[in-house]
């Protein structure tokens, strides 16, 4: 049976609006900052390369005014199954999804509310030799280096592999307001008393 139109333009709309797989999505603005970092054992064996890029969305993208952060795997000397980006408390992710370059995860989505990591979890590992798919979320906030981590099993043993990679940095107003009210209610309890 062959589609119809009417099928084929929902198709179209819910590529556009999901958060899966996009092409190219560096092409989409100027490099801001990058960083190529060793994740090495927190516990087990093996390393591999987490190469950490953010772009300032240019003026022709749906994503002008954000930062796009945009994750890539390579070089593991291990198995490894998952991949976690640590996200700073009151920072803000908007879209996310992956490019179609490589081992492409099954899932790639914030965790928790509010968020505290976007976590990739690969249905077959990214094996020694190749390369994971280009992991990517957009935020308004610009770049500070954090916490990542990796892990798989190999062989029946169990490997977890930490490193730095960029993450949002929540605004300093924003950080300073929090700081205020926290300070506020303090003196206000206290007057209370």
């Amino acid at each position: 049976m062959k589609p119809n139109l009417w099928q084929c333009r929902i198709f179209f709309l819910a590529l556009l609006v999901s958060p899966i797989c996009w092409a190219g999505i560096g092409d989409e603005g100027t490099l801001a900052d990058s960083l190529v970092f060793t994740f090495l054992p927190g516990s087990g064996t093996g390393s591999a390369i987490v190469t950490s890029k953010v772009y300032q969305a240019g003026e022709e993208s749906n994503y002008r005014g954000f930062y796009i952060y945009t994750y890539l795997i390579s070089d593991a000397t291990v198995n490894l199954s998952t991949f976690s980006a640590e996200i700073l408390p009151n920072a803000v992710i908007g879209a996310y999804g992956w490019d179609a370059d490589g081992k492409a995860p099954l899932i790639w989505e914030p965790v928790n509310d509010p968020v505290e990591s976007i976590d990739a979890f690969f249905n077959s590992s990214i094996k020694p030799g190749e390369t994971s798919a280009t992991l990517w979320f957009i935020s308004p906030q610009g770049p500070t280096q954090e916490d990542g981590a990796l892990a798989g099993i190999t062989g029946g043993s169990y490997n977890f592999l930490v490193g730095k990679i960029l993450t949002p940095i929540p605004e300093p107003t924003t950080c300073l307001l929090l700081a205020a009210g926290g300070l506020l209610s303090r003196f206000s309890r206290k007057r209370k008393l």
